[in-house]
């Protein structure tokens, strides 16, 4: 609402402007004063003519915000807007990554729970139930960016590489912000904070799967790089104690 006001009033003075610069410029050049790309030249205004800080467009900033997404393409410009922003980010990013957390360790205890199930049925040993566990996320994580990136590719007429692009830049929060849809039925909204949502949690699950071969990974570097956590010194301090001992010995014989 706070943000909302300012950009009702913000097209006000756009138009005020706009009827002001008209009225001076011959009508031939009406239209072409009107085209967005001139007026942000002549009257540094927002051209958009649609309303930015309606309340869905409200929710995907939210969603922006608790994600760390932060794609740009909405922002506050009051003081206000900008104060509750900070007070919502506070708030909210903790709240929404514990979600995550939760929903993503919930995805991955279903997955686990159905790899075993087949394992009994097909049989096979512990080793490659996890080993399946792994793929299948991998799968899951896989087939929610394809899915995403098509239904983009055809609601924006976006290339699909472009759209996995998008997808993949959205679901690791990266967010540049370079690409943005611009559609704006309610169905669209819908699915897009859906598929955000959903490609986080299956991120998440694919990390929760991975962890184990995270710890092996980092052990084996612990394991060949213990010279480097003390171990050399160890060796390099006895060496030199040896050292002062032989010394010493030589010394008491010569006395």
């Amino acid at each position: 609402a706070i943000e909302q006001e300012h950009e009702i009033q913000q097209r006000e003075e756009y138009d005020k402007k706009l009827n002001l610069l008209l009225d001076k410029v011959d009508p031939v050049f009406h239209d072409e004063l009107k085209a967005p790309c001139h007026m942000i030249e002549i009257l540094e205004a927002n051209p958009n003519n649609t309303a930015q800080w309606d309340f869905v467009n409200s929710v995907i900033f939210c969603l922006t915000i608790v994600t760390t997404i932060g794609y740009g393409a909405t922002y506050p410009v009051t003081d206000e807007g900008r104060g509750f922003c900070i007070f919502f980010a506070l708030i909210g990013i903790p709240l929404f990554m514990a979600c995550l957390a939760v929903y993503a360790q919930h995805t991955a205890n279903f997955i686990r729970w159905v790899c075993k199930k087949l394992r009994k049925v097909l049989g096979g040993k512990d080793e490659e139930n996890e080993r399946v566990q792994q793929i299948v996320t991998l799968l899951f994580c896989i087939i929610v960016i394809l899915t995403f990136s098509a239904y983009l590719s055809y609601k924006e007429s976006w290339s699909y590489f472009d759209a996995i692009y998008f997808t993949f830049i959205s679901f690791t929060t990266i967010g540049f912000g370079d690409l943005y849809p611009s559609s704006t039925d309610t169905l669209f909204y819908f699915l897009f904070v859906f598929f955000i949502i959903l490609g986080l949690i299956s991120l998440g699950t694919v990390i929760e799967a991975q962890t184990s071969n995270f710890s092996k990974f980092l052990n084996f570097i612990s394991s060949t790089c213990e010279c480097l956590c003390g171990k050399c010194v160890t060796v390099e301090n006895d060496a030199v104690n040896d050292a002062d001992e032989l010394r010493n010995d030589k010394k008491d014989a010569t006395v």
